[in-house]
């Protein structure tokens, strides 16, 4: 019990993420024969993947947690062979790795882009330790490898070769416009990479309709396993809460001071404070998740609803926490009510989970401002999609950069305007 203690301790992040990865390849076998879960695994890698297809409904329970499980394996083994020491943006890739895994994420689509990022490093002669991050983040395109590959009605030996160079290209081009899009939503969009790519996204997008490779977004869904998800999401938390409250039983001091973070892009919650307060973060807001999800019954828990909570508290170790969340999800639910659109349908839960990428207006600006944020996000997220065809993941991120770009000028403004008003009373 010591030695489990200290590992606690020491490794937290190390100690659990391996956990979830060993319980959702356990877990994966336990429903279904091993023939039907390879079976459904295979399906789930020759699928076009794009938005928004719910891996359930393709490859069974079992196919989902072992692609769930795989590729967070991948991620893990790749981190350790590069010796990487995790931060909070590396623990918040992994998990929104791991919850894209569950509808759009496979090894297959991943790797050209990673091959991609790592060619861009190699010509401009960078560390990889350095984009590690970047590279994480980077599969958030994955659907335009798999639908490249899949999708279209060329033959297998055009597509796939066309598939995975539209990986690696997409891949060789983000480093680069990350760094130009970076100032852009002004620190406030945690999804700062999924602006970036839904930019990609809509030059891959025209390039298939100038080859006239006809792009159609569909709705591929699974709605038989609530039930487990609710209980498997209800587990994840509490082991959460629990364990960090047991390896650090003084943490909520810590935590009150977390609460008054800004939580602008680049606040590192696992440097500052530590693994156990990141995983008390993570596991209370999993709760409060959790909670919405079994007590509101129009909001559906299927494989994308389920791996939208997952992905979207990643960040609870890179800027979110509860006090700069709750007025951006006040700001959603409010737009929600007069659309008279209230958590009915996938679309709209998954923009209510994924609106958690603006928090940071919250902590920088006021609880207005975060309010705003919400309300915005949900009234512009619907005209998205279509524009950028359904290859980007982050398409909340996409969207959440042009929320976070307009909030933040007009709250500079008149934070400029405010601070000169101040100015000159104090001359005169």
């Amino acid at each position: 019990m010591n030695l489990i203690l200290r590992a606690m301790k020491k490794n937290h992040e190390l100690l659990y993420l391996p956990m979830i990865c060993f319980t959702l390849f356990v877990l994966s076998f336990l429903f279904e024969s091993i023939n039907d879960v390879l079976s459904g695994y295979v399906k789930i890698m020759l699928h076009p993947s794009i938005l928004l297809t719910d891996y359930f409904a393709v490859g069974g329970i079992g196919g989902t947690l072992l692609n769930a499980a795989t590729i967070m394996l991948f991620n893990l083994l790749l981190l350790k062979f590069m010796k990487v020491k995790f931060t909070g943006s590396i623990y918040a890739g992994i998990l929104i790795i791991t919850g894209f895994s569950f509808f759009g994420k496979n090894i297959i689509n991943t790797i050209p882009i990673y091959i991609g990022v790592y060619l861009y490093l190699l010509f401009k002669k960078e560390k990889v330790e350095k984009y590690i991050s970047v590279l994480l983040f980077s599969s958030g395109i994955s659907p335009l490898v798999s639908y490249a590959m899949f999708g279209t009605n060329l033959e297998y030996y055009i597509s796939i070769p066309f598939g995975i160079v539209s990986g690696i290209v997409a891949g060789l081009i983000l480093p680069s416009l990350l760094d130009k899009t970076k100032n852009f939503s002004g620190a406030c969009n945690l999804y700062n990479t999924g602006f970036a790519l839904g930019i990609i996204s809509v030059f891959f997008y025209s390039i298939f309709r100038l080859l006239n490779l006809e792009v159609n977004t569909n709705l591929v869904l699974d709605n038989t396993h609530k039930n487990f998800l609710i209980a498997l999401l209800l587990t994840i938390s509490l082991v959460y809460i629990v364990g960090s409250i047991i390896a650090e039983p003084s943490l909520f001091k810590k935590y009150n001071m977390l609460l008054k973070e800004e939580g602008t892009l680049g606040s590192d919650f696992l440097d500052k404070y530590g693994a156990n307060l990141v995983m008390f973060n993570f596991g209370t807001l999993a709760l409060l998740a959790t909670g919405l999800v079994f007590f509101i019954p129009t909001i559906p828990m299927d494989g994308i609803i389920f791996g939208t909570i997952i992905a979207s508290l990643g960040f609870s170790s890179y800027g979110l926490q509860l006090r700069n969340l709750i007025p951006v999800w006040l700001g959603a639910i409010v737009y929600m009510a007069i659309s008279n659109n209230m958590f009915n349908s996938i679309s709209i839960v998954m923009s209510f989970f994924f609106v958690s990428c603006l928090s940071p207006i919250t902590g920088k600006y006021s609880i207005i401002a975060g309010f705003l944020a919400g309300f915005l996000h949900l009234m512009i997220i619907p005209l998205l999609l279509d524009f950028q065809g359904g290859f980007d993941l982050y398409n909340n991120g996409f969207c959440a950069g042009f929320v976070a770009f307009f909030l933040s000028a007009i709250f500079d403004s008149i934070n400029n305007f405010i601070m000169l008003r101040k100015e000159k009373r104090t001359s005169d």
